[in-house]
């Protein structure tokens, strides 16, 4: 792959891939690691068309994850988070606040779901911005899994957020 593509992949994905990362493993530090990592071996190995290398890239670092997970060499502690989602009120600092306090929480409810395909899924699908076949690639399952997977996981999530008294 040529310099300049790297750059600008780089550049397009390392915001989603952290993203992902981090709502795998829940360590700040950890989840960057596994993003350079990824994009190393991503760009080692690159013959792939710009269409399948986001998705390609998902998958080297999920894979990438496991075998570290497997070796017990992960730690799985989330001990900050800096919310990543556009500050859309950033006239009124208390609008401010709210919004900023109201994405942690939701944050910290999607990391809590249980099992892990259901944090892993929704993340790909609101973060990722990645369609139900891209996941279903990304995780390995198929299409009709994967929806159901998102449907539990929504609704898990919902419940979670109702008894937290989340205001959507």
């Amino acid at each position: 792959m040529k310099p300049d593509a790297m750059e600008e992949a780089y550049k397009k994905y390392h915001k989603e891939l952290y993203l992902y990362a981090l709502s795998l493993c829940r360590d700040e530090t950890l989840a960057e690691d596994l993003v350079s990592e990824t994009f190393y071996k991503g760009f080692i190995g690159s013959n792939r068309s710009e269409e399948n290398f986001k998705y390609w890239l998902f998958r080297i670092l999920k894979n990438h994850f496991i075998d570290l997970k497997r070796k017990k060499q992960a730690s799985l502690t989330l001990d900050t988070y800096e919310t990543f989602i556009p500050d859309r009120s950033a006239k009124d600092p208390s609008k401010n606040y709210l919004h900023k306090d109201r994405n942690r929480r939701l944050y910290n409810h999607l990391t809590s779901l249980e099992p892990e395909v259901y944090r892993e899924v929704l993340y790909l699908f609101y973060y990722g911005r990645m369609s139900i076949r891209a996941i279903s690639k990304t995780i390995g399952r198929s299409e009709s899994h994967t929806k159901t997977t998102l449907y539990r996981a929504r609704k898990k999530l919902g419940k979670v957020l109702k008894e937290d008294s989340y205001e959507f």
